[in-house]
């Protein structure tokens, strides 16, 4: 199974940056895989500061690069994990720099913290909402204050390319952390949307029985190929009959104590749905743990695989 390679984690000097950058270190020493650290100064604020102080143009810029680097001293200092490690400092719009910096490292993960100065109870930040929704490549979001091991997983299963992806990172994380792995469907059974007043074949307890353990061996036939990787995890199929396959995914990890939820992302029905997703937008929104994002590799045919999860 493949590791991480290459790392960017963006931080903003926030406890849930913190959080982000210590699980960043952690999985880069995990895998040995290369760890940058930038910060973003938002060009508004450059241009805001420069009108202002018109006089001394030229020391705005090189005064904030230094106070962000004083900053960094500050917030790692008693980080000794982050020794050596040197931050990068851009002014620019922070989604676009960090997906740059993404671009430029080639990275295969891009972690950041779930908010910045924002309430927690909000859900994701505007920022990582939008690298969630424009990356092309994998994204963590942590949520503060889980900057350790993971220890109960959940991998997000509509049996599309997409969530085979998730599967294998998921599987990976739980390998590697030790971490109990909830293999989860999502569905909402055709019986619920039966709306006659005669009982019918489809919504007796036989008929129920056969269509839930249809779906079980399904699921257990799409996890298959990881037979080997899964024996060395504790690992548990979900089937969550529900309305809704985000709000599915977001009640499920709360009744389990979930602090992972790992799902992919690709395009469905409109401009929203092609960038990220409707069912990620809801569990990115509204999550009570971290989240992983997986990509699609390329963008698949809805009719084939049946409602996002």
């Amino acid at each position: 199974m493949s590791r991480v390679k290459s790392l960017v984690v963006g931080v903003d000097f926030t406890p849930c940056s913190a959080s982000a950058l210590k699980q960043a270190i952690r999985i880069a020493q995990r895998n040995q895989a290369t760890l940058q650290v930038v910060h973003v100064i938002e060009t508004l604020v450059v241009v805001d500061l420069e009108e202002a102080l018109s006089p001394y143009q030229a020391d705005v810029r090189a005064g904030l690069v230094r106070d962000a680097g004083k900053a960094w001293k500050e917030f790692t200092g008693n980080l000794s994990e982050a020794s050596g490690l040197e931050l990068e400092v851009e002014i620019d719009h922070p989604v676009v720099a960090i997906l740059r910096r993404v671009q430029e490292r080639s990275a295969d993960l891009l972690v950041l913290g779930t908010h910045g100065t924002s309430p927690p109870d909000r859900g994701a930040g505007t920022l990582a909402t939008a690298c969630v929704r424009q990356a092309r490549t994998s994204v963590l979001l942590v949520r503060e204050p889980h900057a350790g091991p993971f220890t109960s997983v959940v991998a997000c299963v509509d049996f599309s390319a997409t969530s085979r992806q998730a599967l294998e990172h998921a599987v990976r994380v739980a390998t590697q952390d030790g971490a109990a792995l909830h293999v989860l469907h999502v569905f909402h059974a055709p019986w619920h949307r039966l709306h006659y007043g005669a009982p019918t074949p489809q919504a007796s307890p036989d008929y129920q029985k056969q269509y839930r353990d249809a779906l079980r061996r399904r699921l257990e036939a799409f996890c298959e190929p990881f037979h080997d990787d899964l024996a060395r995890v504790e690992v548990r199929y979900a089937l969550f009959d529900f309305p809704g396959h985000g709000r599915g995914i977001t009640e499920f990890a709360r009744q389990v104590g979930a602090d992972l939820v790992v799902l992919g992302t690709r395009g469905r029905t409109n401009l929203r749905d092609l960038l990220l997703g409707s069912t990620a937008e809801r569990v990115v929104r509204d999550a009570p743990c971290s989240i992983l994002t997986v990509k699609a590799d390329e963008l698949e045919d809805p009719a084939s695989t049946g409602p996002t999860a």
